[in-house]
């Protein structure tokens, strides 16, 4: 079995895998309930949707990932390494393994190239503003979204680094680290260069048989298994592309949504996403713990200090 936590409403991004004739048993858990256990049953455990927990539940996490470690069981994505999205650009940009950076408020006179746009650190939604072209642009954005009543804190300046792979053509590639396997994921495109979602575009076979070709040969394993690393992340998606002819690292979502194949026009691109499928669910039964004794959970040094009545208390819920 494996079982994942999550934050409160937001399980649905395993709904196709738990259901799949292909997958192990998965459970899902919120953190709340797990914050209240005091027996886990023995299985794999993965701790997920981190970039949606506050600092307490954070450190709440992290304790318990210990104990679940400690008593022997494999458990992935310690919430103690999580860094957040400007610490993990900054952290691969240091690395030499993204070229651009992200900046803090406070840091938006060293930023060393434009265009920029303004982002929340936590969460997933679109970013707060259109491409900036200068300092004094910048500052704007900055004042406008702290007086619409984001915080100051939860804010972060990245440097665009887009490209089409064809004129008027964006390309995001993504791939998911699951233990110590690396899963290409089908692309996705759009005509602009934020490709959230992505658009069923008119594409060529050849381009097709193109990214097909990249799936199979997972090219970019080596590196993006050093990204996993330096973020800390043993169960995740990373969402990257290509700037200058290298590769440029947007985010990893420790929560990523994985939908099973859809039939799409292009018969290639249907077999792309049933290779990725099929990937998915022999790396989740490579992780699968079966059999073994239920855990007990102490009252670790953090839910010492957790008065009874915050027991009631739910963990935000962030989209």
């Amino acid at each position: 079995m494996i079982q994942f936590f999550l934050t409160r409403g937001h399980n649905y991004t395993l709904k196709e895998a738990k259901k799949s004739s292909l997958a192990p048993s998965i459970g899902l858990m919120n953190y709340d309930r797990l914050f209240r256990s005091r027996w886990i049953k023995h299985a794999t455990y993965v701790f997920a949707d981190l970039d949606r927990l506050g600092y307490w539940d954070l450190e709440l996490a992290a304790d318990l990932y210990l104990q679940i470690k400690n008593a022997g069981l494999l458990v992935l994505n310690n919430p103690a390494c999580f860094k957040n999205r400007h610490s993990l650009l900054r952290a691969l940009h240091t690395a030499g393994l993204n070229d651009f950076d992200a900046y803090r408020v406070h840091e938006i006179n060293s930023i060393k190239r434009f265009p920029v746009f303004l982002r929340k650190i936590q969460g997933h939604r679109a970013p707060l503003s259109d491409l900036l072209e200068t300092h004094e642009a910048t500052k704007r954005a900055i004042d406008a979204a702290i007086s619409a009543g984001t915080p100051e804190e939860n804010l972060v300046v990245i440097e665009l680094v887009a490209e089409p792979v064809r004129p008027g053509l964006y390309r995001k590639l993504s791939a998911l680290r699951i233990g110590n396997v690396i899963v290409p994921r089908p692309p996705l495109h759009d005509t602009v260069w934020l490709v959230k979602y992505g658009r069923t575009l008119d594409l060529t076979e050849d381009f097709h048989r193109e990214e097909h070709d990249m799936l199979e040969q997972n090219a970019f394993d080596g590196h993006l298994r050093k990204v996993f690393d330096v973020a800390g992340v043993e169960y995740g998606r990373a969402d990257f592309g290509f700037f200058q002819g290298r590769i440029q690292v947007f985010e990893i979502n420790t929560n990523p949504c994985i939908d099973q194949a859809e039939p799409d026009p292009s018969a290639i691109r249907t077999a792309s996403m049933k290779l990725a499928w099929g990937k998915y669910m022999q790396a989740l039964r490579a992780i699968d713990s079966r059999g073994g004794w239920p855990v007990r959970l102490a009252d670790g040094r953090l839910q010492r200090r957790r008065p009874w009545k915050n027991l009631l208390a739910h963990t935000r819920k962030v989209h």
